[in-house]
């Protein structure tokens, strides 16, 4: 457990849905329906899902990526694996001509508690969002208005063609009236899912059943756990042991042992996810481009994504992933030229001392810390490559292994140099969203530092309006290109995940997007 989460979670107990009798006697209702079904239907008794991820709170800014990954709660607009938008708890939506009103119009569903889904509660949720630090902040929404109980309206401040996108996030998740306190806090999950919550307890654990009201396709299993668990020796003792798990996040030595296990299947995929580094480009060193051209040129990402990561075709060369096709720019292999590289510091006004450390033209080396986290095992170990392969131009890298909590807490005191982390571009199906958060007007706690292009912001801008496809390409890719060219963010390696179940549990799909589990694939 997080050392920071203590204060805040260590006697918080979370119980979502049983907290008086009758709710409680509906649950063991359900519970046997769902057991006689079992016998009838050969479905999966239980599943639980192991992964890194704490709950450190209910609210859906802060913890919505679980429920949402759980199928625990809903957004408006869903996404298919390809991308595409589809719909989720609204069946359709349309705009005006110019994108700055919208129409969405919602679908019959319940909640888990028997309420009825209806314009006034989905209009109570994203406002609630909107007044915390979310996505939707981004969006440029003026007003939600009712317009009746099967539909809402969206009044922005300007045209905005990929407003439907930013409806996908997680933040955006719909709960019922009943979630809600006095004060507006949410302190129970009552969502729309196909699971439904019967406690919570922070910051580890989520048990859960079938949700036989469900508006879609019923789910073969019939209890869904979840656990965290930040150590990955943990996670693989749990992947052997445990038959009814799903694990998440292996690291590769592990990935290689379980294969060998012949009770085990393996699945893994590419996501829209990418190992990179953000750096305080205001402080000395990082400000200049020269320097983090040279970091960027002196990192082998073929070795670290075939040889340590052992993934194919891993290389980023570029901070999207393919599967945006739309954004990626045109790039060239380059090897690794140390040579190369130190000489262009050097015509840069760069020294070397008789150490080989490199310097200002004052003699000041060129040192600094990277921080990093072990919710991801893989990243430690990619800290402590990258340390020796920019000892090879000169530069000392003091590692820092912590909390993830310490990237953000050092993005707004203004202590973080560097840090080397995993971020998803696909929290919105479009990476429109994250790019905008993250890399336009200062960025944001896991995006740009105290970088700032104006070309870029213009060019954002005209997507916001740009409705034809071919001129909305190229406009993606000019942004594209300037973040390649400033590098005020550097791409390591595309992530892959892995899993590890037992050979019982059949339909495992991993989302490119990393937006849901997929619990309701899963059959015996």
């Amino acid at each position: 457990m997080k050392k920071w989460l203590f204060p805040l979670l260590a006697t918080t107990l979370f119980t979502v849905g049983c907290e008086d009798k009758s709710v409680a006697q509906n649950i063991q209702q359900d519970t046997k329906k769902t057991e006689i079904n079992e016998l009838k239907n050969n479905e999966l008794t239980q599943v639980t899902v192991i992964a890194p991820w704490e709950l450190n709170s209910l609210h859906p800014t802060q913890s919505g990526v679980i429920f949402q990954r759980m199928n625990l709660a809903e957004t408006l607009v869903e996404a298919s694996e390809k991308g595409e938008l589809i719909p989720g708890l609204a069946t359709e939506w349309k705009s005006n001509e110019d994108a700055t009103e919208w129409t969405f119009t919602l679908r019959d569903a319940t909640f888990h508690n028997g309420e009825k889904l209806n314009a006034q509660i989905v209009v109570k949720n994203l406002n609630l969002v909107m007044n915390q630090p979310s996505i939707l902040k981004k969006a440029f929404i003026k007003e939600i208005n009712v317009l009746n109980q099967n539909q809402i309206k969206f009044k922005l401040t300007k045209s905005f063609v990929p407003f439907p996108a930013f409806l996908t996030h997680y933040s955006t998740i719909i709960l019922a009236e009943e979630s809600f306190n006095e004060k507006n806090e949410v302190v129970k999950l009552i969502g729309t899912g196909a699971f439904k919550a019967n406690k919570i307890e922070a910051p580890q654990k989520i048990e859960a059943i079938r949700f036989e009201q469900y508006w879609g396709e019923k789910p073969k299993v019939l209890h869904a756990n979840y656990l965290a668990s930040s150590r990955s020796e943990t996670r693989v003792l749990m992947a052997q042991s445990d038959a009814t798990s799903l694990v998440f996040n292996l690291d590769t030595a592990s990935v290689a042992r379980l294969k060998n296990n012949p009770d085990l299947t393996l699945t893994s995929s590419p996501i829209a996810r990418t190992i990179q580094m953000k750096m305080d480009v205001a402080k000395p060193f990082f400000k200049d481009l020269a320097v983090r051209q040279a970091l960027s040129q002196a990192i082998n990402r073929k070795a670290i994504a075939e040889q340590v990561l052992k993934i194919e075709d891993g290389v980023a060369d570029q901070i999207l992933p393919k599967a945006f096709a739309d954004w990626r720019v045109e790039n060239k292999d380059e090897n690794v030229d140390i040579a190369t590289i130190k000489q262009n510091l050097i015509a840069a006004g760069y020294q070397f001392n008789t150490e080989g450390k490199l310097t200002d033209n004052a003699g000041k080396p060129f040192r600094f810390t990277l921080r990093t986290f072990s919710d991801r095992p893989e990243l430690p170990i990619i800290a402590t490559i990258l340390q020796a392969q920019w000892k090879q131009i000169g530069i000392d890298v003091n590692v820092s292994v912590g909390n993830f909590s310490e990237i953000p807490a050092g993005h707004q005191d203004g202590s973080l140099e560097m840090a080397l982390y995993a971020l998803n571009y696909g929290k919105t199906i479009d990476p429109f969203g994250v790019i905008v958060q993250d890399y336009a007007k200062g960025g944001s706690d896991w995006g740009v530092m105290n970088w700032n292009n104006e070309l870029l912001a213009q060019t954002l801008e005209k997507i916001e309006t740009e409705r034809d496809p071919q001129q909305a390409k190229q406009l993606k890719q000019t942004v594209s290109q300037i973040i390649h060219d400033e590098l005020p963010i550097i791409p390591v390696v595309y992530y892959q995940q892995n899993v590890a179940t037992h050979n019982d549990i059949k339909g495992v799909t991993l989302d490119p997007f990393e937006r849901r589990f997929f619990l309701e694939r899963l059959t015996k």
